[in-house]
């Protein structure tokens, strides 16, 4: 019963994280970032997100964001999470 309930806690801990992965250079002075949580219901939420971690790159080298493109897929109750994904660059 000890060892249900320790994998029961490491399963809902693991569910409530969300998967980040950071900024990406993908050449020609584009970056890429993406998210997937597993707590969000919509991809804009996650999108602003992004936005704002992109924003805050391109601001410490002292350049703008330039958005270039985006996409998202909002959770279902057939289980698949909110994800989004956003390209741009710091000009």
């Amino acid at each position: 019963m000890r060892t249900l309930m320790i994998l029961a806690t490491a399963a809902l801990a693991v569910a409530g994280c969300a998967t980040k992965t950071g900024i990406v250079p993908i050449g020609d002075g584009l970056y890429m970032a993406s998210n997937m949580d597993t707590m969000a219901w919509s991809s804009g939420v996650i999108k602003a997100e992004l936005y704002k971690e992109a924003n805050e790159y391109c601001a410490k080298q002292g350049k703008s964001l330039k958005p270039v493109a985006s996409r998202g897929d909002d959770a279902t109750l057939a289980g698949r999470y909110a994800s989004a994904e956003i390209q741009f660059r710091c000009d």
